[in-house]
């Protein structure tokens, strides 16, 4: 076996590569395309953020209740001088409960200035990623007041995650406020 001397390091940068790529391989991977999205859940439902939306997450911060609205709107909140509505969508969907653990409820605030809203959720949101394989063909059965404001979704896991337009389903919310 004949050694091949050592290039100096000159020689070796500008040296031409040649290697052969696979392209089969490269064609394949281009043709899968690959989504990433933050969601949270309420109740067993899995909403996505959509992109471009600017999310926060926050510790519950006080909240001050509006008298004589519907017990899923819990009020609103002072953030940095805007205020913010806060909702609880396990009571607007009809969602019990899952399980008898307490976990820490946080406030996802969806959007920014007057379009903003508050989500109370439990636990964190998530990171995901889909790729084609992944989206539903077909929506389930979704609760009708969400309906509108799902557009596709996609199964990860064994969990069913939907696009929600949050500010469509805020905006149809601000009409039955008042009980």
């Amino acid at each position: 076996m004949t050694k091949l001397p050592w290039l100096k390091p000159s020689e070796a940068l500008n040296r031409p590569i040649h290697r052969q790529a696979d392209n089969s391989v490269y064609t394949a991977l281009e043709q899968i395309k690959v989504t990433r999205r933050l969601g949270f859940h309420v109740g067993n439902l899995g909403l996505l953020i959509a992109q471009g939306v600017i999310s926060e997450l926050t510790d519950n911060l006080p909240i001050c209740q509006i008298p004589n609205t519907a017990v899923w709107l819990l009020g609103l909140i002072n953030l940095r001088g805007n205020l913010i509505p806060v909702f609880n969508l396990n009571k607007l969907l009809g969602f019990e409960q899952l399980t008898t653990e307490k976990k820490k409820t946080m406030l996802l605030i969806l959007g920014e200035g007057e379009t903003a809203g508050a989500i109370a959720i439990e636990g964190l949101p998530v990171h995901l990623t889909f790729t084609d394989n992944d989206k539903l063909h077909n929506l389930p059965l979704l609760p009708e007041i969400i309906r509108p404001f799902v557009s596709h979704g996609f199964e990860k896991n064994g969990q069913l995650w939907f696009n929600f337009d949050h500010l469509g389903f805020f905006g149809s919310l601000a009409n039955k406020v008042a009980v």
